[in-house]
């Protein structure tokens, strides 16, 4: 759990990460993530202006969708 910022007294989960938290999970370069894995129309991603964020839950069954599909 995340500790909810600017003095709110509750604790959160985030359900959406950012490029670099995504590429400290995956382990992936950050030239991987912002030149492939991003611009890939299956990768669970979306801008709110111009942040990037990754949605955590289908990160996870993209994943496991690659996993699946491994050659």
């Amino acid at each position: 759990m995340v500790k909810g910022g600017k003095g709110m007294g509750q604790n959160v989960t985030k359900i959406v990460i950012t490029p670099v938290e995504c590429i400290e999970i995956l382990g992936c370069s950050r030239s991987m993530m912002y030149d492939n894995l991003l611009r890939r129309k299956d990768f669970p991603c979306f801008r709110i202006g111009k942040r990037i964020f990754i949605n955590k839950e289908k990160l996870q069954n993209w994943i496991d969708r690659q996993c699946e599909h491994k050659r």
